[in-house]
C-alpha cells in the first residue's frame, strides 16, 4: 500500500514534472482550482489519471510545457475540499491523497482510477472524460457505449448468479433471471429518455431491447 506522505518528491511525480499536461496527469496551482468535472473526466477514462495540486506549468529550452512545483497549504482543510469534490459526483469517485515535499514545497498527488461504475457525472449532471491535456465532454455514443457496458456486466453478473442455482431451484432461478432482464430494460429505456433523438444511439438501444424480448419470451417459456 503507498504511503499517504513524502518528505520529498515521489519517482511518479518526478516523471510526471517533465512532461506537459495529458490523458494522464493535469497540474493545478491551488487545490480549490480542482472541480468535480476533473474528477469524472479521470474516473471515466480507462486508465484513470493523477491530479497534482500545487504545480504550474513552465516552458523548456525546447519550447515545451513541464510542471514546475510551486508548493499549496496542506492540512484538515485542503483534504476535506477535495474529498468533497470527489464525494459530490454520482455515483461518487473514488481517490488517493498523497502529500509530498512536505520538507519545502509541499503539494497533493490526487490518484483517480479508472471507476469500476461509469458513467460518472457531477452533481449537475455533467459527463466528461479525460482527453490529451484537456477535460472532453462525453459525447452521447461514447457515454451510451460506457453505460451498456457497465449494465451489461451488472446483467451478467447477475444471470451468472442465478444459473449457479438452477439445479437446486429452478423457481427462484427464474425469478432472478427475469428480475435482471427487466432492471436491464429499464436502465436501457432511462438512456433512450436521456440521450433523446442521437438516430445511432437509439437503434443500438432498439436492437438491445430486441434482444431482451426474446430473453424474456424463452425464460418464459422455460427454454
Amino acid at each position: 500500500m503507498e504511503k499517504d506522505l513524502y518528505m520529498t518528491i515521489s519517482s511518479k511525480t518526478k516523471q510526471l514534472l517533465v512532461k506537459q499536461e495529458g490523458f494522464d496527469a493535469d497540474f493545478k496551482m491551488t487545490v480549490k482550482g480542482i472541480q468535480a468535472t476533473d474528477l469524472v473526466a479521470f474516473a471515466n477514462s480507462e486508465n484513470g489519471g493523477t491530479i497534482l495540486a500545487g504545480v504550474g506549468e513552465v516552458e523548456d529550452k525546447n519550447s515545451m510545457q513541464k510542471g514546475r512545483i510551486i508548493g499549496c497549504p496542506v492540512g484538515d482543510k485542503e483534504r476535506l475540499f477535495i474529498l468533497s469534490k470527489a464525494e459530490s459526483c454520482v455515483p461518487p469517485v473514488e481517490v488517493a491523497i498523497i502529500i509530498e515535499n512536505y520538507a519545502r514545497k509541499p503539494i497533493y498527488r490526487i490518484e483517480i482510477p479508472s471507476g469500476k461504475e461509469k458513467p460518472y457525472c457531477t452533481a449537475g449532471g455533467t459527463y466528461k472524460i479525460r482527453g490529451d491535456g484537456r477535460t472532453n465532454t462525453l459525447l452521447p455514443g461514447r457515454l451510451l457505449t460506457l453505460y451498456i457496458e457497465k449494465q451489461s456486466e451488472t446483467f451478467f453478473n447477475r444471470f451468472r448468479e442465478a444459473t449457479k442455482e438452477l439445479g437446486k431451484d429452478i423457481l427462484a432461478s427464474d425469478t432472478l433471471l427475469q428480475n435482471a432482464l427487466n432492471e436491464l430494460r429499464r436502465k436501457v429505456l432511462q438512456i433512450e429518455s436521456a440521450i433523446g433523438s442521437n438516430q445511432n444511439s437509439l437503434e443500438k438501444i432498439e436492437a438491445i431491447d430486441k434482444k431482451i424480448d426474446k430473453l424474456l419470451s424463452l425464460q418464459a417459456k422455460g427454454e
